[in-house]
């Protein structure tokens, strides 16, 4: 692995880690912060996958299907158990965004789609260190 990629690997990763913080924060913070916390749980998960690709020399690309990425990096290293997970985050970088799309998200999602997305960061941690 080369100085380099091993550095922006860990750039995706502190991005990562920053969105989870942000999810985290939504969440405590209430009803009125779930759809945006939904949003960070998604970002937190996408970032920390592009952060495995590049550990693996992949470049990532500008996708937010997180069940796309998953499939990118299970050559590399299979991560088919986060499948379930990829699945119901993809849908949250948008589904909650604009008003009138959806009913406001509940906080049993918020807290399952923060438990995915930490999951999938503490994976990409264990992997890169």
């Amino acid at each position: 692995m080369t100085p380099e990629r091993m550095a922006l690997a860990l750039d995706w990763l502190r991005k990562a880690d920053s969105d989870l913080a942000y999810a985290r924060l939504g969440i405590d913070a209430g009803q009125s912060y779930l759809s945006g916390a939904l949003y960070y749980c998604h970002q937190a998960a996408e970032k920390a996958l592009k952060a495995i690709l590049c550990f693996h020399g992949v470049i990532p690309p500008k996708t937010h299907d997180l069940v796309r990425l998953l499939e990118i990096i299970n050559p590399h290293g299979d991560l088919s158990s986060f499948q379930e997970a990829t699945i119901f985050l993809t849908p949250l970088s948008t589904e909650f965004r604009y008003p009138g799309d959806l009913e406001e998200p509940l906080s049993e999602d918020a807290n399952q789609a923060f438990q995915y997305a930490k999951q999938i960061h503490i994976r990409a941690r264990e992997l890169m260190c």
